[in-house]
């Protein structure tokens, strides 16, 4: 259970991923430090928490200490001992020290708040502008958007939506890192807003026609991804 104060949980640190509040992500754990890691998180029922890593240097590799965090569940075992999850992020962390280094990361931290202080009239209409973005985007850039703009018609609160869009359509690490840093929720869907903005503009959608594989929380307001 994740509490206001100070904690302990296992970070795993990945030079291509970032986690978010309300998005799952899928990982493959294949490394014999990482599989004892999740032997102790399922014994201890613990969340994992997942931190952008970028190589600084050569072969040097520094996680983040604002990350997300949330379950884990494996959807497949193998003979080898590798395993496929899923994470569902339900929490920022801010770390402030490492208090394991080995066989694997373990931090100390706690749960970053976001402020939701807004006009509720801006709340409103940032919510439906990105949403309607969003259905315009995914309609015009899939084969089958039926189940991606139900989702988008049902959501109900705004930054799941944002964590949507920096999950999914930001590649640049960098700027998905920035949104998931960002303390202000009005700051963080006004940015998301401008980067849907400028891919209607530049008409970028991804190369498969099929579209990249959304995986999606199984409801539609806040309370329902925790």
């Amino acid at each position: 259970m994740v509490t206001e104060g100070k904690m302990r949980m296992p970070i795993f640190p990945l030079p291509r991923s970032i986690l978010f509040p309300g998005i799952y992500a899928p990982f493959h754990i294949f490394e014999e430090r990482y599989k004892t890691m999740l032997k102790k998180i399922e014994a201890e029922s613990s969340i994992l928490a997942v931190s952008y890593a970028p190589e600084v240097q050569p072969q040097k590799f520094y996680p983040h200490m604002i990350c997300g965090a949330g379950s884990v569940r494996v959807v497949k075992r193998y003979d080898t001992g590798e395993s496929d999850i899923l994470v569902f992020g339900t929490h920022r962390i801010k770390f402030h020290s490492y208090v394991q280094e080995i066989p694997y990361l373990i931090g100390e931290g706690e749960v970053l708040q976001l402020d939701r202080d807004m006009p509720a009239k801006t709340e409103e209409d940032l919510l439906n502008q990105i949403k309607e973005m969003l259905i315009q985007w995914v309609f015009s850039h899939f084969e089958d958007s039926t189940r991606a703009i139900q989702f988008f018609k049902t959501i109900a609160d705004l930054e799941p939506l944002c964590n949507f869009v920096g999950y999914y359509l930001v590649g640049d690490m960098e700027k998905k890192q920035d949104l998931l840093e960002e303390n202000e929720l009005q700051r963080k869907a006004q940015a998301v807003w401008q980067i849907l903005k400028d891919m209607d503009v530049s008409g970028e959608g991804p190369k498969d026609p099929k579209g990249p594989t959304f995986l999606f929380p199984q409801g539609s307001s806040k309370k329902d991804f925790n």
